[in-house]
């Protein structure tokens, strides 16, 4: 069943959390041009928790079978294809084509075994007729805007194509073919597939229809629709990609996107095969804007940021009224949070900050004047040192609006508990009892949020569960409403709007993190120093960013080596640039493996 944004008014936990950390603790290193201090820790800070992954060198990792691009990356390369076509003509060409683009199927978000919610979009692996029947006519549809006028088919093939000779038509084709149709098939095309191609024009090479249908069958080839990889030596267990298998891996995997002209050269001459050639190409690409392309899919899908409902969905309900005030946010502030807590992670990238410093970061990354007014700070034009948020009970990312709003006037603690647990430490949670409520606890004229949710979870079999694991951390941010605006009281209102009572908020809790690791708190900045001092976090940020890079969920013994190599990088303070670098470095990503 698929679970409303938070989650259920009732989770039944299947045991005690199950999600442990890693040893090899190094507490901010810091990085960028102005790294922010670490914050003081706690008194009897928490301890690190025990490594999660194990490396068994002689365990072999496993492979997709024939990795399907995702939908965003197989738009990517449809664009990249018209672009090398008609760069004159692209933007215009790829506005017209939207109708027939939006028929393309969204790729499923599966959450992981044990999990309820999360997953990734790339981990759909799955092939459904509509995708096959969509792209067919998509294909056609580029076919036939690229061919659409002489003018546009002189500009795919040369003067060849216009001339009055007939006698090299069939080599304009196949010139054609072997340049627009390799990059597009990213890898050079050896010529009896050349051939093969321009022999589906027929006896009229240049023809405006042939060249289309030409170009609808490259479009709807295998190597266009899957990352085809057969490595370079035939009959082993795992072979060595090729140079071009090796460029398109790297391009998708950081890029969501084709190699570039400059990764394909590096491949056409050999040099990304050798350690400082890749290392080359690796580097350039991580400082190229084209990153953020996939780290806003990764962190977006990561904390389920789009789960975050409509915020003016209740504008005319009187109690959602009375509770925003004045000013109404819009869906343009909706999208401006997502946006804050992508900007976040890429920034503390791209200024060489670690995970530990993404977890704290006090700057805003906001051109929306509502969500600037959340955070007391002027709008960021993108440039320059964005703004610092001067509260200091605001606790980095736990306390981004988009990690607080809920699109009611309702905080939703469960929610926000369960998000905790399982995004931020990879602490499974056991599925709801088949009776439990869909309606989350909401606060009454009388009766608090945090009342009204333990009222109805603290007893019974639930009470063990939400007791001491998922409303503990939800009980804590309780000192931010639904818009994430820090407060000091509750306000409630009855079913007009008409405020009854303000009650203080209690944002104090025990939160038990791991084993016998567990603290009384009051305030979110404390509940981010307990995540990062444990450890867990980092561990977790590594667990999740290994399943967005493989398209699949981690085999702990199978990946062992790898996932502890990140564990490891993730936890040390080294720049989180360096936790994408060594998934790209590791010896598995260059190699296939066929077992």
């Amino acid at each position: 069943m698929t679970l409303p944004r938070y989650v259920s008014t009732l989770l039944l936990c299947a045991g005690a959390v199950a999600c442990d950390g890693s040893a090899g603790y190094n507490h901010h290193t810091g990085g960028g041009d102005d790294p922010d201090p670490p914050p003081p820790t706690l008194p009897g800070a928490v301890a690190p928790a025990p490594a999660k992954f194990s490396c068994d060198a002689k365990a072999v990792p496993a492979d997709l079978p024939l990795p399907r691009l995702s939908r965003t990356q197989l738009m990517n390369s449809l664009r990249f294809a018209v672009g090398r076509a008609l760069p004159k003509d692209a933007d215009a060409l790829w506005t017209k084509l939207a109708p027939d683009l939006a028929r393309y199927p969204a790729d499923r978000r599966t959450p992981a075994p044990g999990d309820l919610k999360g997953g990734f979009s790339r981990l759909d692996q799955s092939i459904q007729q509509t995708q096959i029947d969509v792209m067919y006519d998509l294909g056609k549809v580029v076919a036939q805007e690229l061919t659409s006028t002489d003018t546009r088919r002189n500009t795919l093939l040369g003067a060849c194509a216009s001339d009055s000779q007939t006698a090299n038509d069939r080599a304009c084709l196949e010139t054609f073919i072997r340049g627009w149709g390799s990059r597009v098939l990213r890898y050079p095309l050896p010529t009896q597939e050349v051939t093969a191609f321009a022999d589906i024009a027929g006896t009229t090479p240049v023809d405006r229809a042939s060249v289309a249908d030409v170009i609808t069958t490259v479009l709807n080839s295998p190597w266009f629709l899957y990352r085809i990889e057969h490595g370079t030596t035939a009959g082993q267990a795992a072979a060595p990609l090729s140079a071009f298998e090796l460029a398109s891996k790297l391009s998708y995997q950081l890029w969501q996107a084709p190699p570039d002209d400059a990764l394909w050269a590096a491949a056409t001459d050999g040099s990304l095969m050798t350690e400082d050639g890749f290392n080359t190409q690796l580097d350039r690409m991580m400082k190229s804007p084209q990153l953020r392309n996939s780290m806003d899919e990764f962190v977006n899908e990561w904390l389920r940021l789009d789960e975050l409902p409509s915020l003016i969905a209740l504008r005319n309900d009187p109690v959602y009224q009375a509770f925003v005030g004045a000013e109404m946010p819009t869906d343009a502030t909706r999208t401006a949070m997502f946006e804050d807590v992508q900007l976040s992670a890429y920034n503390t990238i791209v200024s060489g900050g670690s995970v530990s410093d993404f977890l704290h970061d006090p700057k805003s990354y906001t051109a929306d004047p509502f969500l600037a007014g959340i955070y007391g700070v002027p709008t960021w034009n993108g440039t320059g040192p964005a703004p610092v948020i001067p509260s200091k009970t605001r606790g980095g990312l736990v306390t981004r609006a988009a990690m607080l709003a809920t699109g009611t006037a309702s905080t939703r603690p469960i929610h926000k508990g369960y998000m905790v647990r399982n995004a931020l430490l990879c602490q499974q949670v056991g599925a709801p009892p088949p009776n439990a409520s869909d309606r989350p606890p909401a606060p009454t004229d009388r009766m608090t949020t945090r009342q009204a949710v333990s009222q109805l979870t603290s007893g019974g079999s639930c009470g063990g569960c939400h007791n001491n694991t998922i409303n503990p951390p939800g009980f804590v941010l309780e000192g931010f409403d639904a818009l994430g605006r820090e407060r000091s009281v509750e306000r409630l209102f009855n079913p007009q709007g008409k405020e009854t009572a303000a009650p203080s908020v209690d944002t104090s809790a025990d939160v038990l993190l791991y084993d016998s690791e567990s603290r009384a708190i009051s305030s979110a900045v404390d509940l981010s120093r307990m995540i990062d001092e444990s450890q867990l976090f980092e561990s977790c940020v590594a667990q999740h960013y290994f399943r967005f890079a493989h398209a699949r969920v981690e085999s702990t013994s199978g990946d062992g080596c790898l996932l502890s190599e990140m564990e490891s990088v993730a936890r040390s303070g080294a720049p989180m640039a360096d936790l994408l670098k060594t998934v790209a470095r590791h010896p598995t990503f260059k190699k296939r493996s066929f077992q």
